[in-house]
């Protein structure tokens, strides 16, 4: 059924991104239509392929769905006689029907989204983590600037940037610390006493897999996410004790910093036949527990894995896998591989990258296979049999959703776009010397139609449908936003140039107006070609055909060190059983 999935994400993607370019131009259309305007033609994308003419307007559908238009060559500024599409002279709109007709578009892409907005408003969006007033620091590492600043474990961050905060740990890793000019500012609470901590956010090798390839400033350090606990009526973990709004703090023992850690926890013991421990908050009390988890029988054959307990950076490297960690009591480390031990070969076949160690790992299921592995200058061989891992449950939902107002969605958009635009002119003006402030944010990790349409694929189909809906939300938003910047092309420019004929009573002359235009059709073809091929290299890169580490080298120190960036990369040794 994945080709069927597929397919259905890929008309999502479509029908998405064309009701935001049809509600934009629908809002141009009918506010020409109300002020008497002289209609060409309305588009939905470009090189037709499909035309009709109904009461004098040629409606289309292009082959390209890069985006639409309406023409209305009354509204043209860089023609001084403007003429139907059949020669016909028409009259020069006058500069309020002109501002009228081009405001309608962006306001029909904020009306439009606010609809949309609502249905998020009123199902929910699913968070990665609940919302939190501080942090309590898990881990940091030594390689990165917050361990230089003095960041230590054990420290709870109050303040970033002088402000309390109530959010996700991934808005606040976007809103508060990669959009951040210049330093980063946390108010730490350490042992009782307040201690200030200044930073300046870096490239972070272990960022997780797309990030790293974009080269982003990756916080280095995590944060204990505590996840609440809501059992069902009759399932394990009700019976064992968990009642409704505990927060969980630990697994076997292990501090949870996400639902993916917990749920691993949970299939490993429970596939072992084990009881898994867990420790709870309650209140001001601390309370362990024990529950056995039930196996879900249905999954088993999709998601059981073999593991060894192996953990390594997924990326291939000229020296083979290295080896930053074994899980105690698995395989691995009952057969003695050791951190920076290099995988070389598996059942005499070399292992060039990770997929195919995974692969040949599982083809051979739970039966011994012999791993030649080089350690200090000297070849090893060791045999493993990897352990059967499948599904199971406690009973416990973890769903955890937020229900933002379709004001507080657009505002979120807003501040999002202007951080954006003012990191990377930021970061622009510090490589061309005309600032010391610096921003990790730079123009290639802007997004075209490509990068969007694969933000939504990857949402509707690996993701939630409502997660896909509010990027819809965003994508309706940020149009709006977009176009009413005032430059000649965009809506804002018409605006603009309605403005100045309005307020000194004679519009700008032809040519300054055909100069300007003509100037800014070439920047936003040269913008567009440029985030498109941005795009391009992620798209490649998700499928799997451009290499990470072949745009990003990764020093092996901080590969070894970070165990929290591999384990966002899922390298623990484990593969899906077919």
């Amino acid at each position: 059924m994945d080709w069927i999935l597929d397919i259905l994400s890929v008309v999502f993607v479509f029908v998405a991104i064309g009701f935001c370019i049809f509600s934009h131009e629908l809002g141009h259309f009918l506010a020409a239509k109300w002020r008497g305007l002289h209609i060409d033609a309305f588009s939905l994308g470009f090189k037709p392929f499909w035309r009709k003419k109904i009461n004098g307007v040629e409606y289309r559908l292009g082959w390209l769905p890069f985006g639409g238009y309406v023409e209305l060559p009354q509204v043209d500024a860089t023609d001084a006689i403007p003429k139907a599409a059949d020669g016909t002279e028409l009259p020069r709109a006058k500069p309020l029907d002109r501002i009228i007709t081009a405001v309608a578009g962006p306001l029909f892409n904020i009306l439009s989204g606010l609809l949309i907005a609502c249905f998020v408003w009123w199902v929910g969006l699913p968070q990665d983590t609940p919302k939190m007033r501080e942090l309590s620091v898990l881990t940091v590492d030594e390689a990165g600037p917050e361990w230089q600043a003095g960041l230590r474990p054990g420290d709870r961050i109050v303040k970033i940037n002088g402000e309390p905060f109530f959010a996700t740990w991934r808005e606040i890793i976007l809103n508060k610390i990669l959009f951040t000019v210049g330093a980063v500012e946390l108010d730490v609470i350490r042992d009782g006493k307040p201690v200030k901590i200044s930073y300046v956010p870096a490239e972070n090798p272990n960022a997780p897999r797309q990030l790293k390839a974009e080269k982003i400033a990756w916080p280095f350090f995590s944060v204990l996410i505590p996840i609440d606990m809501h059992p069902a009526p009759g399932s394990p973990a009700e019976k064992a004790g968990v009642k409704e709004g505990d927060v969980l703090v630990a697994v076997n023992g292990e501090p949870v910093s996400d639902f993916a850690a917990y749920q691993a926890e949970i299939d490993i013991s429970g596939s072992e036949g084990k009881p898994v421990a867990l420790t709870l908050r309650r209140g001001k009390e601390t309370v362990e527990l024990s529950v056995l988890p039930a196996p879900l029988r249905d999954l088993a054959e999709q998601y059981s894995i073999y593991r060894i307990g192996v953990r390594f950076n997924p990326a291939a490297t000229e020296d083979g896998l290295v080896v930053i960690g074994t899980e105690a009591g698995y395989p691995a480390e009952k057969a003695g591989i050791l951190a920076g031990d290099r995988i070389r070969k598996l059942n005499g076949a070399a292992v060039p990258d990770y997929d195919t160690f995974l692969t040949a790992l599982a083809a051979r299921k739970g039966e011994p296979s012999t791993i030649e592995l080089e350690r200090d200058g000297k070849t090893l061989e060791v045999t493993v049999s990897p352990l059967m891992i499948y599904p199971h449950t406690i009973g416990a939902e973890l769903a955890m959703l937020d229900h933002p107002t379709p004001l507080q969605q657009f505002y979120n958009t807003f501040e999002m776009s202007r951080k954006s635009l003012i990191g990377i002119l930021v970061g622009l003006g510090n490589k061309l010397g005309l600032t010391e402030q610096t921003s990790s944010l730079k123009p290639s990790h802007m997004s075209g139609p490509l990068g969007m349409g694969m933000v939504l694929f990857t949402s509707v189909r690996h993701s939630s449908f409502v997660s896909a809906v509010y990027f819809m939300v965003i994508i309706s938003f940020a149009l709006a936003i977009f176009n009413l910047f005032p430059l000649p092309v965009l809506d804002g420019g018409h605006i603009t140039f309605g403005l100045i004929e309005i307020i000194f009573r004679r519009p700008l002359p032809t040519v300054v107006i055909k100069g300007l235009s003509t100037v800014f059709v070439v920047l936003l073809i040269g913008l567009m070609v440029y985030v498109t091929f941005s795009d391009g290299r992620r798209l490649l890169r998700n499928t799997g055909l451009i290499s990470v580490d072949a745009d990003t080298p990764q020093p092996a120190a901080a590969a070894a060190e970070n165990s929290a960036g591999a384990k966002a990369e899922a390298a623990d040794g484990s593969v899906t059983s077919k």
